[in-house]
Parts: C-alpha cells; structure tokens; sequence
C-alpha cells in the first residue's frame, strides 16, 4: 500500500521533487543537475501531510502536532508561504490523512474522522471558502486501508475521485464533482475472498487499469482489471504462488500499460495493450532498491503513473517513474542510484574486500597444507607402529 509518508512531485521543469516526513520533520529532497538530491526542511512538529499542484503553485497542508492545520505554498519549492487554516488545540487535525483540491476562489478538503468504538471511519468533505469554514458533510463509513487511509485523485478542474474500503473485502471508487458539490454514486471496483494486501489504479483517457494483490490461506495472486465506462472487465489473475507479493504498481510507458509487482522480493512485470490484450509475465533486469516502498505521485500534466517506488536505503529516491524508461531487457539504473564517485569508492570498497577475501584464502590453503602434512606423517608413523608392533610380541 501507498507509504502516506512518502511523496514524489513532478516539476514543470521535469524533475523529481521527494517529499517525507521523518520524526514529525517535513522534508523536501529536490533534484539538481549532477543527479544529487538537496534535502532542506520545510516545517517542524508535523504529524501529516498532503500535497498538491494547482496552476503555478504547490500546496502542502499539514495537521501539526499541536492540532494547527496550516497550508503552505510555493511556486519554486524553497520560498515557502505557511497560513493556518485552523488554530491550535483542535485534536481532530492530530495525524489526519488529508485530501486536498484547490481552486482559485475555494479550497476543497476531505478527510478521514476515527471511530475508536466500532474501527470505522467517516469520510467527510468540508469547504473553506471567503475566508472562513462551511459546515463539514459527511460522505460515507469506510475501514482504512493499511498504509494511507483511502486515496484521492483529481481528474479535472471540477471533478476529483476517492477510492477506499467500503466493506472489508471491497475496494470502492466515488467521483465528486466539487461545483456544486454533487456527490456520485459508489462504484465497487475490487471484490476478493481473501485479503486485499495492496492495489494500484491509473485512468488513463477513457480506461482505468486495476491491479490488486490478493492474499489467501496458501496463495497469493497478482491480478489486473480494466474499467471503461461504467463497465467493469474480468479479473485477469497474472500471478499466482505461496510465496509473498507487494508494491504493485501500473504506469504508462511508451503508449503501453505496464503492470509491475514484486514477487518474493523480485521484480515482475507484464505489457498491457488496449486492456485486453496481456503479455507473458517477465521478471525485471534493471536494478531494484533491497527495502523498498511506494508513494504518491503527483504534477505530471499527462500522468503517466500515480504512483512511485522509492528507496528507503538512498533518501526514498525514487526507482520506477520515467516516462523513457529503457527496455527490461537493457541494463538500467534508475534515478536514485549513487552519483558516480560514490559508486567508485563503493567499487574500491569492494575491490579491497575481495583483495583481503583472496589473501584469507591463501593463507587458509597454506594452514590447511600445513595440518595435512601433519596428519600424513602421524599416518605414516601410527602405520610402522603397527607394522612393527607384532615382532615385538613374538620375541621370548
């Protein structure tokens, strides 16, 4: 499932910007020239964050620690703007999973409310509009999703679409118009027997591409579903073994769909065509980041993927989100690998260790030599003991 603490911003200029929150810090890594990412902090006592692009400008809301619910923008990344949308003391804004769509003279903002009685949550929508609050409406009870709660995607100016659990073996899509607010019918999307372990969508012109990880006693099973209309396909199971499966994943990639999942901790991948034509199942040659995760992506104009696969070892960099990503059958790097004089002295890291692994290993030949030589010449003295041991018997 999405990390909610992990996301990945398309620039106008076509870089990558990677927004985390570590230890209640809001960070902003930017990618510069030379490949290296520049960490700097934009904000402090965080508990949560939502981002988002809007004409010029990216937007961060955030819940503080002490029940404050600033939003921040930025048309560069490094000036930022914080105004307070609600003050302290309010607890409902205490590490609440937030989605955000701004518009020139209203900010639209859902959210999720906990029920620590039952386990539910309400989904509820509020306004902020002329400088003040309208009252919030509340949508729909939902079972958060592990990871980020439920998931929001803006399809248009005036129109946004929220997917969530809505029973516990049933992942929903609503679309909303924002105005005048309309809310629209709920569309169930993903029904399985077992445990929904992790799913991913892109709507992609007139389709809308599923894929969904699902987790029974003895098997799990990577499966796809194509959505045109109001018409749902038939579930494709792509996958299916005892081992585990995670971060799956469907992006656009040279007018294809790729749908990409991680088996056993290796990467697999499939073509798509019209959603209807599916390719064997490959596993993935390019280099894979050890502990990896998935996060949001936002800003691409013609989102090519809504989400990302990051590196927790490198800073989250992101492993999978160019649109020219080489064919499988290419060795490739992806952006978060080492700039090249870390990779160098990695190599001359390893060059050394594999000089000392040689030198160790002459100098256990040399003693092995030694202790056989040894235990030859115990045989041979222990073989002329017994050699002469019977004519000493035989003497009066």
């Amino acid at each position: 499932m999405q990390n909610p603490n992990v996301k990945y911003l398309k620039t106008p200029q076509g870089d990558i910007a990677v927004f985390s929150l570590e230890h209640n810090r809001l960070w902003c890594r930017r990618q510069t020239a030379d490949g290296r990412y520049t960490p700097f902090c934009i904000a402090e006592g965080v508990s949560a964050f939502s981002l988002c692009q809007y004409e010029s400008y990216t937007y961060l809301l955030y819940p503080t620690t002490d029940g404050r619910l600033i939003l921040s923008a930025s048309s560069d990344l490094m000036q930022w703007e914080p105004r307070p949308l609600w003050q302290a003391g309010d607890k409902r804004w205490q590490n609440t999973y937030c989605f955000m769509a701004p518009q020139k003279d209203a900010f639209h903002l859902f959210y999720g409310v906990s029920q620590p009685q039952s386990g539910n949550h309400i989904l509820e929508y509020a306004l902020f509009q002329k400088g003040q609050w309208q009252p919030p409406y509340q949508i729909d009870h939902f079972l958060p999703l592990p990871g980020a709660p439920f998931l929001g995607r803006r399809l248009g100016e005036n129109h946004v679409i929220l997917y969530y659990r809505s029973h516990r073996s049933t992942i929903s899509a609503r679309e909303i118009l924002l105005s005048p607010f309309t809310l629209g019918s709920l569309s169930p999307l993903i029904q399985t027997g077992g445990t929904c372990t992790d799913f991913s969508i892109l709507e992609d012109n007139q389709q809308m591409h599923i894929l969904y990880l699902s987790r029974n006693l003895f098997r799990n099973q990577v499966v796809y579903r194509c959505k045109q209309g109001s018409a749902v396909g038939r579930p494709f199971v792509l996958w299916e073994s005892g081992s585990a499966c995670d971060h799956c994943l469907v992006y656009r990639q040279q007018d294809k769909i790729i749908l990409f999942w991680c088996a056993n901790g290796l990467p697999m991948r499939c073509i798509c065509e019209n959603g209807t034509s599916i390719g064997p199942v490959e596993r993935c040659t390019f280099p894979f980041p050890l502990q990896s995760l998935k996060g949001e992506f936002i800003g691409a104009s013609d989102p090519f993927a809504s989400e990302a696969i990051g590196d927790r070892q490198n800073n989250f960099h992101p492993a999978i989100f160019s649109e020219n990503t080489q064919p499988l059958s290419q060795p490739q790097l992806y952006a978060a690998s080492a700039p090249s004089q870390v990779r160098e002295e990695k190599n001359d890291e390893l060059e050394e260790l594999r000089s000392l692994l040689s030198q160790r290993s002459e100098e256990i030949s040399a003693v092995n030599a030694k202790w056989k030589a040894q235990v030859d010449a115990l045989q041979e003295r222990l073989a002329a003991y017994e050699k002469s041991e019977p004519i000493e018997n035989d003497t009066p």
